[in-house]
């Protein structure tokens, strides 16, 4: 029997399959997106159903649905599409309340800074305005649209160009480098609730080299329930499996260890990423077994 409950989509009322969706998908970064009409009037509107698509150019895409009430055009489709540019603003945690004013579905004439009370930061090259309370603001011209759909809620990806960035001094580290602790975003999940990123921050450099991978480690080893997909994925991070070099001092320091002992040393090595003596410890384990 299946560990997981199954969902068919078409079967699925519209709110249904909307918070199935937010919830599959999350967190989602929150962006502010400032738009102009074409006759001037200035629309703020948070998206989580947005994200950056290249570095070079550097291209970031928001995602305006129709109404999901109504299924007419919301504000921000229509002034992107008019206007030809549009700005992202980062949310972070100190603009929530604020933020959460602005996902109102004012008429186009209201000018939701106004609402919220956020400030208008002028822009070098757009005529739209960032967000000023924001640390990171990014200036785009608009380059493609495309359209998922015109039922309520069907979605649209307008894609923008960034063709300027803002970063405030006080979230660059001396290192010149965005401390992404200072930022403090804020991110999306299913239904009301929302992460602060920076209360849940940990670093994993990407690898430089071809890690001999999961599918190279001994069976008593990947089958053993000590290790989690993890502290398997750790072990096998290495470029090469390290020379065996505890393998004589081992009667020292590991010779009342039963395999199990040994097992569970190498897997307590490894939560605190002592990738270097767990392998030791593999080796000493596997001389056993082959013996």
């Amino acid at each position: 029997m299946t560990k997981f409950q199954q969902f068919d989509p078409n079967k699925l009322e519209l709110r249904e399959r909307h918070q199935l969706l937010l919830s599959s998908v999350a967190p989602r970064p929150i962006g502010f997106t400032g738009s102009k009409s074409k006759d001037g009037h200035i629309n703020l509107a948070p998206f989580s159903y947005h994200n950056a698509f290249s570095s070079n150019p550097p291209m970031v895409g928001i995602s305006p649905a129709f109404s999901g009430r109504t299924g007419k055009t919301k504000n921000t489709l229509t002034n992107i599409l008019d206007t030809k540019e549009f700005t992202l603003s980062v949310v972070t945690h100190d603009m929530v309340e604020q933020m959460n004013i602005c996902a109102a579905e004012y008429p186009k004439e209201v000018d939701e800074f106004e609402k919220s009370g956020l400030t208008k930061y002028p822009c070098k090259i757009v005529s739209t305005p960032g967000v000023e309370e924001s640390p990171l603001i990014m200036e785009c011209k608009f380059t493609q649209h495309i359209q998922f759909s015109d039922k309520p809620a069907g979605g649209n990806l307008l894609l923008g160009e960034i063709v300027y960035f803002h970063a405030k001094k006080d979230i660059i580290n001396d290192s010149g480098k965005i401390d992404p602790i200072k930022v403090d975003q804020v991110a999306r999940m299913g239904f009301n609730w929302y992460t602060r990123a920076n209360q849940g921050l940990f670093e994993l450099p990407a690898p430089r080299t071809c890690p001999i991978g999961i599918d190279t480690l001994s069976d008593s080893i990947k089958r053993n329930p000590l290790f989690s997909g993890k502290l398997l994925a750790r072990l096998a991070s290495v470029e090469t499996i390290p020379e065996p070099t505890l393998l004589k001092k081992s009667s020292h320091k590991y010779s009342d260890f039963t395999n199990e002992e040994l097992l569970q040393a190498c897997a307590k090595l490894l939560e605190t990423n002592n990738i270097k003596d767990a392998w030791q410890i593999v080796h000493i384990f596997l001389s056993r077994v082959d013996n």
